[in-house]
């Protein structure tokens, strides 16, 4: 699960890419709502959801609630005093790991490494929570429990990445047939220009790059 919060929620990915365990327990990823399972023409297609992230992150709350272990320096270097992977695996979602000790985790929280988890639908404000609700004992009693020019930064940093990118596409209806527009998703996700689709109403956003790509696949189709 940890491995899924990797992928970018809300985008499709080929299922053949998995290895052979992954996917045997794909569809009971599917049935508790982890992603959600695409049928193409030709191929499956596995899509996360915000909950595998979410899960993911909340994970430590429950594990570590009792005995924090995370200190937060001005310098945006944090030291997790623990010996849990699942502690490491959470921590590498949103920083870089710099020293392995096998008590001690010592990593640094970049622009680089939370566009990465922002990108993946992870808030500046359940990182700010996770640092807060884990910190170690010896710094549990300050307040703030990690310093405001990082708390700061990491709010800024996202708003960065919330501002809206303007994308030039185009849109695409009044398809045939169940299958043509299936065969037409496919078409756009192989060539990374699928932006948006609508299965039950038959629509379709693609980028404007692979617009005449697609004109002409539509109109072998006929």
């Amino acid at each position: 699960m940890l491995e899924l919060s990797f992928h970018v929620t809300g985008e499709a990915y080929n299922i053949n890419t998995l290895t052979d365990v992954q996917k045997s327990i794909i569809k009971d990823l599917a049935d508790l709502g982890l992603v959600k399972l695409q049928q193409g023409r030709k191929e499956s297609w596995f899509i996360p959801t915000k909950l595998a992230t979410n899960l993911s992150v909340s994970l430590s709350d429950a594990s570590s609630r009792k005995q924090g272990f995370v200190v937060v320096e001005t310098n945006f270097r944090l030291y997790a005093y623990t010996s849990s992977k699942l502690h490491r695996k959470i921590l590498e979602l949103f920083s870089r790991i710099e020293y392995e000790l096998p008590n001690l985790t010592v990593a640094a929280i970049t622009k680089d490494t939370l566009s990465e988890a922002f990108q993946c639908e992870i808030t500046a404000e359940q990182i700010i929570s996770f640092l807060q609700q884990n910190a170690h004992p010896r710094v549990a009693e300050r307040t703030p429990r990690v310093p405001e020019n990082v708390t700061d930064q990491i709010r800024l940093w996202e708003s960065d990445m919330n501002r809206v990118d303007m994308t030039p596409s185009y849109f695409y209806d009044e398809f045939p047939s169940k299958e043509v527009f299936e065969d037409a998703c496919d078409f756009a996700r192989e060539y990374g220009g699928l932006l948006w689709e609508d299965s039950k109403r038959m629509r379709l956003l693609v980028k404007a790059e692979i617009h005449m790509q697609m004109r002409e696949h539509l109109r072998r189709q006929k």
